[in-house]
């Protein structure tokens, strides 16, 4: 599947992320993905504010990881986001990039739990829809 718009966010490997050896600790990578989701959706005017706001939640129902190459202290990395759905589902896969290699691929599919409710959606709220299609350039396919 080929990604419909790939936004990147830029971070570095602090002190706390690591094991005593200077090695990221697996459980780090996820965040280190949450961190770009959100700045994704920060980008879009849609964060998680307004996710709330609009009386939602978008849980997290699916994720894998690979990992490659681990990071180290002091690693400047790059988060490439890549929207694959966002209409009945959110997905995203991710690669996490350092000095030009990848370390980390990963997926992950979020769907919308309304706030009043208890069964999943298979549709994502017309403002997020909105939002994503109103991203400079992107052209819906």
């Amino acid at each position: 599947m080929s990604s419909l718009y790939t936004f990147e966010s830029r971070q570095k490997v602090q002190f706390y992320d690591c094991d005593p050896m200077g090695v990221v600790w697996h459980g780090n990578y996820l965040r280190y993905l949450e961190v770009a989701r959100g700045e994704f959706l920060d980008f879009i005017n849609y964060g998680y504010q307004r996710i709330s706001d609009d009386g939602n939640f978008f849980p997290i129902v699916e994720e894998r990881m690979k990992y490659l190459r681990s990071l180290r202290l002091g690693d400047d990395f790059t988060v490439r986001v890549h929207l694959d759905e966002y209409v009945n589902r959110l997905v995203h896969s991710f690669e996490i990039v350092c000095r030009g290699e990848i370390c980390v691929k990963a997926k992950t599919v979020q769907v919308c739990l309304p706030k009043n409710g208890s069964e999943l959606s298979f549709f994502m709220p017309q403002g997020f829809v909105d939002a994503v299609e109103g991203i400079p350039g992107f052209v819906r396919q």
